[in-house]
């Protein structure tokens, strides 16, 4: 079972993650991890996250992308749909991860926006 994971919040049709502050890429993909992987054990289907509180580091590389995006669909194991809502330097260079993660049975997207983001989630399915 995951640990206590701050910033973390269950509501009726979906759960919220929100972490804020500085943190490294390695711990702000570490935090979101265990966030999908917490969804996943409380059969939460949809998972929103809001990553705009968090600086700290640069956007990722593509080996990084790469290796989170596999994690966090290890984690998801097909059953937790994402809507990430991230700075605009994330989303632009968030689409290789998503492809990743895609051809691995996850279902998710980068928003530039909390409304925008949460419609698409809170969709069917």
């Amino acid at each position: 079972m995951v640990k206590k994971l701050e910033h973390f919040e269950q509501r009726k049709e979906h759960a919220v993650f929100c972490p804020v502050g500085q943190a490294s890429f390695d711990k702000m993909a570490d935090l979101i991890s265990r966030a999908v992987l917490r969804c996943r054990q409380n059969k939460i289907k949809k998972l929103l996250i809001d990553s705009t509180g968090v600086s700290g580091f640069h956007p990722p590389g593509i080996a990084e992308r790469y290796n989170l995006a596999e994690r966090i669909s290890s984690n998801a194991k097909s059953s937790v749909k994402i809507a990430h809502v991230a700075s605009p330097e994330w989303v632009r260079s968030g689409k290789f991860s998503l492809m990743v993660a895609k051809n691995r049975g996850l279902d998710a997207m980068n928003f530039n926006s909390l409304a925008t983001g949460l419609e698409w989630l809170l969709k069917s399915k």
